[in-house]
């Protein structure tokens, strides 16, 4: 599976703010939330946004192991990066995501769109 859509760190507060920060869903505590790959921060908001490649399930368990998380499950863990992926492909770009708990999927999260939208800064004439 592979995808060109991914998440980045959205915060609210800041909608003007980017962020290369790529997210990826965890549990912390029994409560999912997802991890900045770079950062190492917890994020309750994420935007989709165009990657410019392909990323493969591969690509985002590298950057995971880079990013010196602790993998219990390696099987389990390509699994979950897999529905992930699966999950980002009904969002468009520029969608503002939330994670929520949602025991019902298998994996104990599902994302939902939000209503929160990024605010670019208008360049005027120089």
């Amino acid at each position: 599976m592979s995808t060109k859509k991914l998440l980045v760190a959205f915060n609210p507060d800041e909608p003007t703010a980017t962020s290369s920060d790529f997210l990826l869903p965890v549990l912390v505590d029994g409560s999912p939330k997802f991890l900045g790959l770079s950062s190492g921060k917890y994020y309750d908001y994420g935007m989709v946004v165009m990657t410019g490649k392909e990323v493969t399930v591969n690509d985002v368990f590298a950057k995971l192991l880079d990013s010196g998380r602790k993998i219990e499950s390696v099987d389990q863990t390509l699994e979950y990066i897999t529905k992930y992926l699966e999950f980002l492909k009904s969002f468009k770009i520029g969608n503002v995501i939330r994670i929520k708990d949602d025991s019902s999927s298998g994996i104990g999260f599902a994302l939902e769109k939000t209503e929160l939208k990024p605010t670019v800064k208008k360049k005027g004439i120089p």
